[in-house]
């Protein structure tokens, strides 16, 4: 086998083993297993956290993975992986994170911090110190609503 067809081999199948933005849990656990620990994540609005939806953790191989679900779809995604990122690796995250858009890197991008944004406004940032994280405009919509609920529950008159 060359070495092209087996390093495209060789990341085929690496891509199969990473979470995807859009996906439910029963494609998240046929892609990366059973889930380690379920929780919820929050946001935090009017100065309180509040959760926003079950969090969802895999492990696979080197990676720790964060899928933070919206609507029964995984919205935000945490990559944890210690040691050194190659660019192969953040090249493919991007790609599988696509959902049919086109990420550009932004020009506030530095060596230890790189970020991207898709043309749909959805996000990405890696870190230097080990993870990567994925935000899709569908977390970003959940998140304005319930700040929002918050905010007129805030500034509702007491009836006393």
């Amino acid at each position: 086998m060359s070495f092209i067809r087996g390093t495209l081999l060789f990341l085929a199948l690496l891509a199969a083993a990473y979470a995807r933005l859009g996906e439910s849990r029963e494609e998240l656990v046929a892609r990366l297993g059973r889930v380690r620990l379920e929780s919820q994540h929050f946001i935090t609005a009017q100065r309180q956290l509040s959760p926003l939806g079950p969090a969802l953790f895999f492990e696979k191989d080197q990676w720790g993975i964060q899928c933070d679900m919206v609507d029964g779809r995984c919205a935000r995604i945490t990559y944890q992986k210690k040691g050194i990122w190659t660019p192969e690796q953040i090249t493919m995250l991007l790609q599988n994170n696509a959902q049919n858009q086109k990420w550009s890197e932004t020009r506030d991008s530095a060596k230890t911090i790189r970020k991207w944004v898709r043309s749909d406004s959805g996000t990405a940032r890696w870190l230097f110190t080990g993870s990567m994280e994925f935000v899709s405009p569908a977390y970003l919509a959940a998140k304005a609503r319930r700040e929002a609920e918050l905010k007129a529950l805030a500034e509702r008159k007491p009836d006393l």
